[in-house]
């Protein structure tokens, strides 16, 4: 059974708050309610008064935009460090290791960037990688643990087809 979530999203027409509407399950017939900023005397007062109504409900309380922490470890992490992955790139010659790194800038923007293994070596392109991550404001991830994933990733460089 699906769990019951509920949010409040501010109606707006131009630079002008109408009002708050409460959605419960993404909205929809019957699940959503609207606070008119006109007949509760103000956008707070509206805003106060859908976060009763979803307490008088029994819904959860309603969380800010933004979702999770930066820095979080996700699922599909193949190192298990946020932001930091190894990837083989094939060139004309031979498979490439690079270390890619990636993290949202100051203003909430997604960057990523790369590093040759061959070019600046095991340790170089992974504090290169470190330092491009870290230098936003996100958390330092385990250095040690990722050089040890790095040296096991670069010795399957034989196992890999040419």
């Amino acid at each position: 059974m699906n769990a019951t979530t509920a949010h409040i999203v501010v109606i707006r027409r131009g630079d002008v708050i109408e009002g708050h509407q409460l959605r419960i399950n993404g909205g929809g017939s019957g699940l959503s309610k609207f606070f008119s900023s006109g007949r509760y005397g103000s956008p707070e007062k509206a805003r106060r008064a859908a976060e009763l109504e979803a307490r008088a409900l029994g819904l959860p309380k309603t969380r800010r935009k933004g979702g999770s922490p930066q820095g979080r470890v996700l699922c599909t992490s193949p190192t298990g460090q946020a932001g930091i992955r190894f990837v083989w790139t094939h060139t004309a010659l031979e498979p490439v290791l690079r270390v890619h790194a990636s993290w949202m800038d100051k203003r909430g923007r997604p960057r990523q960037t790369s590093y040759s293994v061959e070019r600046n070596g095991l340790e170089g392109a992974l504090d290169k990688a470190l330092l491009a991550r870290t230098s936003c404001g996100a958390p330092q991830p385990d250095r040690d643990a990722l050089l040890r994933q790095l040296r096991r990733e670069y010795r399957t460089k034989s196992l890999l087809p040419a």
